[in-house]
Order: C-alpha cells, then sequence, then structure tokens
C-alpha cells in the first residue's frame, strides 16, 4: 500500500516531515487497535451504548464534583 500526502509548495521541509511521521504513527495505532479488536464479538451498537453510558456516567460525576461542590 502506498499512501502519497501533498502539502502546499510553501510549507516548510521540516514541517511537512512531521506531518508524514504523525500520519504514519496514526496509521500504525490503527492497525495495532485493528489487530488487538479482531476477534472481538463486541458489536457496533455495543460499543455505542457503552459509550453513551460512559459519557452519561461521566457527566454525573462532573455535575457531581463542580455543580454540586462535593
Amino acid at each position: 500500500m502506498e499512501i502519497k500526502i501533498r502539502v502546499p509548495p510553501n510549507v516548510n521541509e521540516e514541517v511537512a516531515r512531521r506531518i508524514a511521521e504523525i500520519v504514519i504513527g496514526r496509521i500504525n495505532e490503527l492497525k495495532w487497535v485493528n489487530e488487538l479488536l479482531k476477534n472481538s464479538e463486541l458489536t457496533e451498537n455495543d460499543a455505542i451504548e457503552l459509550g453513551r453510558k460512559a459519557k452519561d456516567g461521566r457527566g454525573k460525576y462532573l455535575e457531581k464534583r463542580y455543580i454540586s461542590g462535593c
């Protein structure tokens, strides 16, 4: 697989190199996550529900801590 990243000609070469490094790092992270989860039985709907529960729980925690003053 080949991925080409085009940056405007006025972008500093060092900045362009850093952008490429960041993209490569992110791709490697995604490969790792895919490998980690390849045998998972968690469905997309399960993941959405877990995310909603986590968000709700975090909201309640923050409300209790910062609004209630506890």
